[in-house]
């Protein structure tokens, strides 16, 4: 039995697998033809040599990994040895976990009732120009770790991020034309968005996502964010150092639907954008922004004499979106892990998803390594700290290789605006302690009678709901519910019905181009792609006078915030090798083919990230070594060996 490298060397730990076969589709940039559609089989290596009945195997999750055993909405049941993990977290601890339940379905009562009151007024703000006032920050420091989410505004001008939309959007037609060049029977780049996230680009190196990962205020507001964790005086981590780690990015306008526009004329126009497809509960498209069609001024952080902008603006007209999946594509779609969500998305009411892990938030070779959620399996999670990094720095986040699952120590999510996004599209559960207890003790307990079918809510629903409807399992099963390998946690009505999530989801309120979103990565979040607001195309002044036909492409970037470790440091090692073959990042490329190489000629390079964000934007992205800042640092020392060994 193989394995990969060993749990806490920085890799990603690879369970063993069992014996399946599963179809890939090979969706690499060749000519329409017998490449196209080609489908390659893989044999994954044996696991049990003894038969088990039909559970979810634990593999590598490529997005276009078909698994034909997926069994729609119902809990999916797990392999047998997680009825030993369920038995062994909670072992001496049995009495004091069933005390501890409905004293967290009271309190959590309370939560929601407290959310819903503020809504989003709750979701703290703070200006980027006040991150250095004393005052302004304990008050946004109190919150945001009361709430787990905040929004620090003005991080990028407007006119920064109207250049970064206008130049990705360029660069990404001028792809469309050079594969087309190279490729006369291919129409379109390959580049991939999944069937129900429609609008999230598997694009990592556009000029938005390489200058903004590299702009100093969006690196001084990440080390401002990380400093509000609780670090003591571990030096393992250096929160003053923060990493770039590469993700992908949201695009919406003509030609970056899912389908191509039935007309080939560009419209400012809302009603010209072709529908979205995916479920209520899939990724939202940002709301629209119009960059402008003529140049705006150039400044140290905006335009170079090397963006792709300079000499393509005939470019701007041009159409880009992905084809739709050919037949065969279809064929299989039908057996992949995406028809379970969809189906649970259908049928579970509303859907929330949690980041970093799954089942590793169970599992001793994932969280269990460093205790993470100790306090909550031995019935004291009152005394759980979500902020707390001691306990998280060694964890391992990804057992499962899956896909864009993120194998870094990361201590916030991010998105940062480069145009309108209306409130509506991303909606939080803002409760780091008391929501992250309830999901992870939820497979414990059963109901002593089932879900009633009356309307919700009511006399029965408040009975169901009763901590005295439900009892710690005598046997625990093997079902975690929500979870499965390699995909991220879901939350649903059906499932998590304490959370109340119609009532606790908070919708997010307007980000304006340059606001940047945190959230805790515990902290369950919902997109929605069927909000008339995400339609809504929000033009700004200096777009609408530069042209009378301003082309509105709305974006969002995924920018986490991660401090300098040892793993986060062997992760940038491999990074930094990606980068210069324009491969994706290594959590998008789990099968090493780098798919969708994006060209050197187009994408940019060192000289735009020392451009815009000098020394400390090279060493962002392990382009640099680090120097300690004060007294000598141990983790500075060992990433640079990892980095510059020579």
């Amino acid at each position: 039995m193989a394995f990969a490298p060993a749990i806490g060397d920085g890799s990603r730990a690879r369970m063993p697998v069992e014996n399946t076969t599963s179809l890939r589709l090979v969706a690499g940039e060749t000519e329409q033809g017998d490449e196209m559609d080609q489908v390659e089989a893989t044999t994954t290596k044996k696991n049990h040599s003894k038969k088990q009945k039909k559970t979810v195997f634990e593999t590598d999750s490529d997005p276009d990994n078909r698994m034909s055993f997926w069994g729609g909405p119902e809990p999916v049941p797990l392999p047998p040895r997680f009825e030993r993990i369920k038995r062994n977290l909670i072992a001496g601890h049995e009495a004091a976990v069933e005390a501890s339940w409905p004293r967290l379905i009271h309190a959590l009562r309370a939560e929601v009732e407290h959310i819903e009151g503020l809504g989003p007024h709750l979701i703290p703000s703070i200006e980027f120009a006040d991150v250095d006032d004393a005052a302004q920050t304990a008050r946004f420091g109190r919150d945001l770790r009361r709430y787990g989410v905040g929004v620090v505004r003005k991080v990028l001008d407007p006119r920064t991020a109207d250049e970064a939309v206008r130049d990705t959007v360029r660069y990404l037609h001028r792809r469309q034309s050079h594969v087309s060049r190279r490729s006369p029977s291919s129409s379109t780049a390959r580049f991939r968005a999944p069937r129900q996230d429609p609008t999230c680009f598997d694009c990592f190196w556009t000029p938005a996502q390489v200058r903004c990962r590299a702009h100093p205020n969006v690196l001084r507001a990440q080390r401002f964010l990380m400093s509000l964790w609780d670090t003591g005086s571990d030096q393992r981590l250096n929160t003053n150092l923060p990493i770039s780690y590469v993700d992908r990015v949201r695009v919406r306008g003509p030609g970056f639907d899912t389908a191509p526009p039935a007309s080939e004329s560009c419209s400012a126009d809302a009603s010209s954008f072709p529908a979205s497809t995916s479920s209520p509960s899939s990724s939202p498209p940002p709301s629209s922004s119009s960059y402008p069609s003529s140049s705006v001024d150039s400044s140290p952080t905006v335009s170079s004499p090397s963006s792709v902008a300079a000499n393509d603006a005939e470019n701007a007209s041009g159409r880009f979106w992905p084809p739709q999946p050919p037949p065969q594509q279809q064929l299989l779609a039908g057996q992949s892990a995406d028809d379970w969500i969809t189906a649970l998305q259908s049928s579970a009411g509303v859907v929330a998803q949690v980041d970093n892990g799954s089942l590793e938030r169970w599992e001793p070779d994932g969280y269990g390594r460093c205790g993470t959620y100790d306090r909550i399996f031995q019935g004291c999670w009152e005394q759980y700290d979500p902020w707390q990094c001691a306990s998280r720095v060694a964890a391992t986040i990804d057992l499962y290789n899956g896909y864009g699952s993120c194998s870094i120590f990361r201590m916030f999510q991010g998105l940062l605006a480069l145009s309108t996004t209306e409130p509506g599209m991303l909606r939080l559960l803002p409760s780091p302690r008391l929501a992250t207890a309830y999901y992870l003790l939820r497979p414990f307990f059963s109901p002593r009678r089932p879900a009633p079918n009356s309307p919700r809510p009511g006399p029965d629903w408040d009975a169901y709901l009763d901590p005295s409807n439900w009892e710690l399992q005598s046997e625990p099963d093997t079902i975690i519910h929500g979870a499965v390998p390699g995909h991220a946690q879901r939350l649903t009505e059906r499932w998590h019905p304490h959370l109340h999530l119609r009532s606790s989801l908070v919708t997010l309120p307007t980000l304006q181009p340059g606001d940047y979103i945190f959230w805790h990565p515990d902290l369950p979040y919902h997109f929605s792609n069927s909000d008339a607001a995400s339609a809504a195309v929000a033009t700004t002044p200096a777009a609408a006078s530069s042209s009378p036909n301003p082309y509105p492409v709305s974006m969002l970037l995924y920018v986490p915030a991660a401090p300098l470790t040892q793993t986060n440091a062997l992760y940038l090692a491999r990074q930094r090798k990606a980068f210069r073959r324009g491969h994706p990042g290594p959590d998008f490329d789990t099968l090493g083919r780098g798919i969708v190489a994006e060209d050197p000629g187009l994408r940019p390079g060192d000289e735009e990230i020392a451009r815009v964000g000098g020394v400390e934007a090279l060493r962002a992205m392990g382009l640099a070594p680090w120097e300690p800042r004060g007294r000598p640092s141990a983790v500075v020392d060992l990433a640079n060996l990892i980095l510059f060994p020579e």
